[in-house]
């Protein structure tokens, strides 16, 4: 049985979807919305962030054309039979990118 979101987190996954859907629509009521239900500034900071970071890193992965076909998500790109192993490199670094 799945656990429902209690009414402070489905307004932190409000707030991450408009962050990450309509950015601009954003305006201080949001944030005052969130604080509302219960979240101090630093955790606000962290539910801002999370959904800022993986915006970025995908807008970076598909601007520059790579892919993650055939990798396993979640397991280092590097080892990806190995869950112990964190190592990490660009897959563009190792002559992924398209060609220009």
């Amino acid at each position: 049985m799945t656990k429902q979101p209690n009414a402070a987190q489905t307004t932190a996954m409000v707030y991450a979807q408009k962050l990450t859907e309509a950015p601009a629509t954003l305006i201080e009521a949001d944030v005052r919305g969130v604080r509302e239900v219960g979240f101090a500034d630093g955790e606000i900071l962290e539910i801002n962030q999370v959904p800022a970071h993986f915006s970025y890193a995908n807008r970076t992965v598909l601007g520059l054309g790579c892919s993650t076909e055939g990798d396993i998500l979640g397991l280092s790109p590097n080892n990806s039979g190995d869950p112990d192993d964190w190592t990490h490199s660009c897959s563009c670094e190792r002559g992924v990118l398209p060609p220009v």
